[in-house]
């Protein structure tokens, strides 16, 4: 028989009563997470209760004073007041609470804290507990279980559909299926649900099936009207930003038939209401983003289908904004005659040219008085914008054809600012009216930099040769529309690019040019530059001056590499630099373009050099295959060559 000492006696009965302690909390810490767990929500005010206790107990040791518990007791009560609950009476409920509580700690503190509390137990322990359990519970469990209100559902069209279909959604979706689908139209689609926003207007939520592209789908609307036998203009698309949902709009009743009333200026939040569609929707046209800056935009329309009245409208709204307004008329005062006074008129080729240099150098300017004031994006409301003193500057040209004549260097000029004025609060809007490339100079780059922000395409007669202007990705036919639907004119009708409608037909309002002018207020530009010499060469930043260029190239002996490293060796050899001369005659011209390569007459259209129009191209082209210089294609559309 083993003998224990009375150390290691001690030391297993304390291993055991540490078993028993840890046991005997793990019980009591499991089933005082199981009460809180499931009933903390009606335990709630003891928690108040708790950190009453708590307050008040440290405030001794800490030597919080009662004002400091004070302001612990007010945060406590907005806290419980702000945080959220089911309703505003639960909210109060608690606040009541929470401000009772709060009012027991402090005049605990004030009284002296554990001397208080020790003192006087019933007031200032027994009462605040009796308070919880009356103010928290069972109230507080009911008033947390009070019925909600029935929700109020506003007649809108979900992104999701209903599970219950409504006889509007049924009628529609036996259309599109019968007169739609059947017609091999919008394959891979499905209408699921239909609204009617105004009278003779439905808005439908189409569904894709995987693989099917929205792409072609918004290029399909005049062959949904022919199924559907709707009018022109009466389908319109619009992307909902998933794959796979689409909306379409349909119009049997057009709001826009008997012309769209002008009602005043509409510009908010950075953009216009230039047109109405036939939904009667309104187009807008966007003037600035947030954070990205101001955009232009093109407008094109042929003689009579309201252009003139588009850019009236679009002056009348820059006006009543604010925006500096510049017009540029290279028709000698024929074009937008109502504006001549009230904004800063720039009549004839001359001027207009002038104009585009002088804005060009703005642009420049303003870059350089931003990029030192650390401003990225311009912002006409920035303090640092408003300390240069800057603000929106639209510049409008009409006819634009006149002054950006192909190969000219005013093109380049026009082109490098279009591409630049967006950071600095400068931005062009070009009318014309030939859908045609040669009508921006023929630069591809002005038209994307131009159409990026709003394209508005009214009424056109001529499609024209070569490249069209319209923007790639557009959607609407402005060539079927007629003069006249129904005896009544169609002026002003056509598609506006940056609608909610992808694709819809739309109207500007009729505006009385001289009455609009006359109530706008009038905003003078703020040049920050000085005006153009005429008789000055442009030259685009980055490059020399022709003269600068030519005193280079004669001082250092020649202006190729070969020529300036002789010159640094002293080798003396002087060459002479010859000057390129365009061909003289438009039959020269071919038979420059030819010998670079065999080229189709459609090809040589295309050139945005191209000196003759279409007719007199092929006119041209049969008199060279006569007179035995050029070799015709072997069939029709092919490439023309040079004869051997």
């Amino acid at each position: 028989m083993s003998t224990r000492t009375a150390d290691e006696i001690r030391a297993e009965r304390l291993a055991k009563l540490g078993r028993a302690l840890t046991a005997l909390f793990a019980v009591t810490a499991y089933a005082v997470a199981t009460l809180v767990k499931r009933s903390w929500r009606r335990l709630f005010p003891f928690y108040w209760v708790a950190a009453e206790l708590a307050v008040a107990w440290v405030a001794g040791p800490l030597g919080l004073s009662w004002q400091t518990v004070g302001i612990l007791a007010l945060a406590i009560a907005a806290t419980s007041a702000g945080w959220r609950a089911r309703s505003r009476t639960v909210r109060a409920w608690r606040a009541a609470i929470a401000i009772v509580l709060g009012g027991y700690a402090v005049a605990t503190v004030a009284a002296g804290g554990q001397a208080a509390m020790a003192a006087h137990p019933t007031l200032t322990i027994a009462v605040p507990t009796l308070l919880a359990v009356v103010l928290g519970w069972p109230w507080w469990h009911h008033l947390r279980h009070l019925p909600p209100p029935p929700p109020t559902s506003a007649p809108v069209l979900v992104a999701e559909p209903a599970d219950v279909l409504d006889p509007l959604t049924a009628h529609w979706q036996r259309r599109w299926e019968r007169e739609v689908i059947a017609a091999k139209v919008c394959e891979g689609t499905t209408l699921v649900q239909a609204v009617e926003p105004r009278p003779g207007v439905t808005e439908a939520l189409v569904r894709l099936t995987p693989g099917t592209k929205p792409g072609p789908l918004f290029k399909s609307g005049p062959d949904v009207e022919v199924a559907l036998d709707l009018n022109e203009g009466a389908i319109g698309w619009r992307s909902t930003g998933k794959r796979a949902w689409v909306r379409v709009v349909l119009v049997e009743r057009s709001y826009i038939a008997d012309g769209v009333p002008w009602t005043g200026p509409t510009y908010a939040g950075g953009r216009l209401e230039l047109a109405r569609f036939t939904d009667g929707s309104p187009g807008h046209w966007v003037v600035s983003r947030p954070g990205a800056g101001v955009v232009g935009g093109l407008v094109v329309g042929s003689i009579g289908t309201g252009k003139s009245r588009a850019l009236g409208a679009l002056i009348a709204n820059l006006l009543d904004a604010g925006i500096q307004v510049a017009v540029g008329d290279p028709q000698n005062g024929q074009s937008l005659p109502a504006w001549k006074d009230a904004v800063e008129y720039h009549s004839g080729a001359e001027k207009t040219a002038l104009l585009f240099r002088r804005v060009h150098a703005e642009t420049m300017r303003r870059s350089k008085l931003l990029a030192d004031a650390g401003v990225d994006n311009f912002d006409e409301n920035d303090p640092r914008v408003k300390a240069l003193g800057l603000r929106i500057f639209g510049v409008i040209v009409d006819e634009c054809q006149l002054v950006l004549i192909p190969n000219t260097p005013i093109v380049a000029l026009v082109e490098q600012a279009a591409e630049t004025m967006r950071k600095t609060g400068v931005f062009f809007v070009l009318a014309t009216q030939l859908p045609q490339m040669r009508s921006l100079g023929g630069s591809i780059r002005l038209r994307d930099a131009l159409v990026a922000g709003n394209a508005l395409v009214l009424r056109l007669s001529n499609r024209g040769s070569g490249s069209t202007i319209l923007p790639d990705d557009f959607v609407g036919n402005p060539f079927a529309l007629q003069p006249e639907i129904d005896g009544k004119t169609t002026a002003g009708m056509g598609y506006l690019r940056t609608g909610a409608r992808v694709g819809m037909l739309c109207r500007v309002p009729h505006l009385d040019e001289a009455a609009a002018a006359a109530a706008s207020p009038r905003v003078p530009v703020r040049w920050n530059v000085p005006e153009i010499d005429p008789a000055s060469k442009i030259v685009l930043p980055g490059q020399r001056s022709p003269d600068a260029a030519k005193t280079g190239a004669t001082a250092s002996g020649g202006g190729s590499a070969v020529d300036r490293l002789r010159a640094a060796f002293g080798a003396g050899r002087r060459t002479t630099v010859v000057e390129q001369v365009a061909p003289a005659t438009p039959a020269e011209w071919v038979l420059a373009c030819l010998r670079r390569g065999p080229a189709s007459a459609q090809a040589l259209l295309d050139r945005p050099d191209c000196p003759v129009e279409q007719s007199q191209l092929y006119a041209l082209l049969g008199r060279l295959k006569d007179a035995g210089r050029i070799t015709p294609p072997a069939q029709r559309g092919g490439p023309f060559t040079i004869s051997a």
